[in-house]
């Protein structure tokens, strides 16, 4: 029997800061992400948390019809997962707090984060932090630290790790960053993700706001969004295609945004730059998810799609959203398209205004020709910093003076 390994994350060390410092800390995240799981390995030093999930129907209706005793029963320090099950809990766990001056009193995780938010917002909003979860990182599946991406070539070149092929990368991609699929729980990710998409996300995204009878049309649904994975967001287009009306479809793109299934990409913003495009761009976490949606489970075959340009693009942008995740901080992350088509995959702002292009090209052999649509950054004139073309190649190195390619194994 495959022993199953625990992964460390690197937002472990957030949540330890959190739990000193705030009275309610609440994560949130999809499920399978590990969330219980970190908190587990986390609380386990101090073991004097009550762990309580009301995914147990027993402690749920205790929560749901009688929560005066339920709260009287089970004392702070409490962990309770799945918190959206029971939202009357949290005006009594706003009253508890306020009685006490303790950190770390509640630490809750939740999946369906429209219960969620609305329930931290109207009893909870200045008592507790909000902490994201996402799918594993690279850098967290093979034991790195994490890296909050800049293209400095300092920073970059303290990442070098052991040469990976593009064949290697694309099955990463295809494998996806659940933990499931990376600790040696389970090696069928086929299978895997069929009962993802088919009963977690399509039961998680059910709530008072987003009602969803058929699976078929979900998972249409989530077919068709997979596609448009690095591509800008045109809603009535998805209304079309899934013969769905408009607002269903804003509902469920929201449900999967608020759930960190997916995030959206967009335009940067600067009054110099006035002919840009206006619309948002599309992808995914979790790599995994849209590959099993659009079968590819070959990576020599998504290698050679039309597909793998855009998937590979997920990857990279994914990769690093998730560094800045991880590391507490917000996403500083755009892309730029003028009018004319012309386009700078990705644009990272950085302190001061300065922002840094970055090129996302699948290409194992760098070349100058990458970086054909700086110009489109001349208005800035010296707010541009170096450029970065993220690519398969094995190394880090330079192409110019102030361009660089950088491995995307090493983000």
């Amino acid at each position: 029997m495959t022993k199953i390994k625990y992964i460390k994350r690197h937002i472990e060390k957030i949540v330890k800061e959190c739990i000193e410092e705030y009275k309610v800390i609440t994560v949130i995240g999809p499920r399978q992400v590990g969330k219980t799981t970190m908190l587990n390995e986390i609380l386990g030093e101090s073991n004097k948390y009550t762990f309580l999930t009301l995914d147990d129907l027993k402690i749920r209706n205790e929560a749901l019809y009688d929560y005066d005793l339920f709260l009287e029963k089970y004392k702070t320090p409490l962990f309770i997962d799945e918190i959206q099950k029971a939202p009357n809990l949290f005006e009594h766990i706003k009253y508890i707090v306020d009685q006490q001056d303790e950190r770390g009193q509640f630490i809750l995780t939740g999946s369906e984060s429209f219960v969620l938010m609305k329930g931290v917002k109207e009893s909870l909003s200045t008592r507790n932090v909000l902490i994201d979860m996402v799918s594993l990182s690279n850098s967290e599946i093979e034991n790195r630290t994490n890296f909050a991406f800049v293209p400095d070539k300092y920073k970059m070149l303290e990442r070098k790790c052991k040469p990976q092929t593009h064949l290697q990368t694309f099955k990463k991609i295809i494998n996806g960053s659940m933990p499931n699929l990376n600790n040696g729980t389970t090696t069928n990710t086929n299978l895997f993700y069929s009962t993802y998409c088919f009963t977690t996300l399509f039961n998680d995204i059910y709530d008072d706001r987003v009602k969803i009878k058929d699976v078929n049309k979900f998972l249409l649904f989530l077919k068709v969004v997979a596609s448009l994975v690095g591509q800008e967001v045109n809603l009535s287009n998805i209304a079309k295609l899934t013969n769905l009306n408009y607002k269903t479809v804003v509902d469920w793109l929201d449900a999967l945004i608020a759930m960190n299934v997916i995030f959206l990409l967009h335009p940067y913003s600067n009054n110099l730059l006035k002919r840009t495009t206006k619309m948002a761009k599309l992808y995914f976490y979790d790599t995994g998810i849209p590959c099993y949606l659009m079968n590819y489970t070959d990576p020599e075959i998504l290698w050679n799609s039309e597909y793998s340009g855009h998937i590979f693009e997920c990857y990279a942008i994914s990769e690093i959203a998730k560094g800045y995740i991880n590391d507490g901080r917000s996403i500083p992350l755009y892309y730029v398209q003028s009018y004319d088509k012309k386009e700078i995959d990705l644009i990272i702002e950085g302190e001061g205004g300065i922002v840094y292009p970055i090129e996302i090209k699948k290409s194992v052999t760098p070349q100058d020709k990458h970086f054909s649509n700086i110009g489109i950054l001349k208005p800035l004139g010296n707010k541009v910093g170096p450029m970065t073309l993220i690519c398969c190649a094995t190394e880090f190195g330079i192409l110019k003076q102030n361009a660089y390619y950088f491995p995307v194994h090493w983000i």
